[in-house]
């Protein structure tokens, strides 16, 4: 039998989502991933506005997933972290940028250059290696592999 998607991602979680096609965002509750042995969880402080979250929110490139909550820009405070983490405690102040998902093996992932990995996986509007759609900055927390999240000093 299939886990649901609450088993599977039972952390909580509040943001602002596009349902089509017209711009109009509205309250959106939904789960994201447990944060798992190699993750950052941290809450949104703040989150910027890039173009190319509107053209995901109007489907200009064909194949945004709604509801969308876009956002990767996105800057926190870390609140747990998984046990094999190394680079972040709860506390450090970080950001996560517009990956939060690669192969970690091709040449591409391999010589840092994870934005062209055919197995990349975007912040938001994107599935996840577990199957989950991601959801991004435009809500109050992230779970992020490390690999992905840089620290503010």
């Amino acid at each position: 039998m299939a886990k649901s998607p609450e088993t599977e991602h039972p952390v909580k979680a509040f943001g602002w989502a596009a349902r089509d096609t017209s711009g109009s965002f509205s309250p959106f509750k939904f789960s994201r991933r447990a944060t798992g042995e190699n993750d950052v969880q941290f809450k949104v402080l703040y989150c910027g506005v890039c173009h190319s979250d509107l053209h995901f929110i109007k489907n200009e490139w064909g194949f945004t997933q709604y509801p969308i909550v876009p956002g990767h820009e996105i800057v926190g405070i870390v609140t747990e972290v998984g046990s094999k983490v190394e680079k972040f405690k709860a506390g450090d102040k970080v950001g996560v940028g517009c990956l939060v998902g690669s192969c970690r093996s091709c040449d591409q992932c391999s010589n840092d250059l994870e934005s062209y990995c055919a197995k990349q996986v975007l912040t938001y509007s994107m599935p996840y290696f577990d199957g989950s759609i991601t959801y991004g900055g435009y809500s109050n927390l992230m779970v992020a592999d490390e690999h992905f999240v840089i620290r503010w000093p």
